[in-house]
């Protein structure tokens, strides 16, 4: 193999590598780390048993970010997952089962985007898909059904 071709193998790799690991570089301003509550517990044992899927609570990283949401690659979010096992909730939305579930189920299934299944069928953690109360379903946790398009959850 030419010492070129070498070094385009090299450069194509270190390519590969960045793509594959950028999603971790993510973070929003005005975030804090927190230690979750046990509802977050909780909440990571349902979302393995409709996802069928295990996983290690221990080895998320949780940050509360100020406000309502923050910006983030595909807008403005409430919550978002990074590959580092690195979860981030908008404090508004931080007692929110079905966005923090869905940051979780990232996390078990170990990639962005919302495949269905485990999103919608068997695990419904999305707003088209959520069941849950009212004070879960639109918004913040309010207790009130909000009438605005559903903020972004990556």
């Amino acid at each position: 193999m030419s010492g070129a071709t070498q070094r385009h193998g090299r450069v194509a790799f270190a390519l590969a590598v960045l793509a594959v690991t950028g999603c971790s570089s993510f973070e929003p301003s005005g975030e804090h780390a927190m230690t979750p509550p046990a509802e977050y517990r909780e909440w990571f044992a349902k979302t393995q048993a409709c996802s069928g899927l295990t996983g290690n609570f221990d080895r998320i990283k949780w940050y509360i970010v100020d406000g309502q949401d923050f910006d983030c690659p595909s807008g403005k979010c409430v919550g978002r997952w990074n590959d580092d096992h690195t979860i981030f909730v908008a404090r508004a939305y931080s007692e929110n089962e079905m966005v923090v579930r869905h940051e979780i189920l990232h996390d078990l299934i170990g990639h962005p985007g919302h495949p269905d299944p485990p999103f919608g069928n068997p695990c419904p953690l999305t707003w088209e898909t959520w069941h849950g109360d009212d004070s879960t379903v639109a918004g913040p946790a309010t207790g009130r059904v909000v009438a605005m398009k559903h903020p972004n959850i990556d």
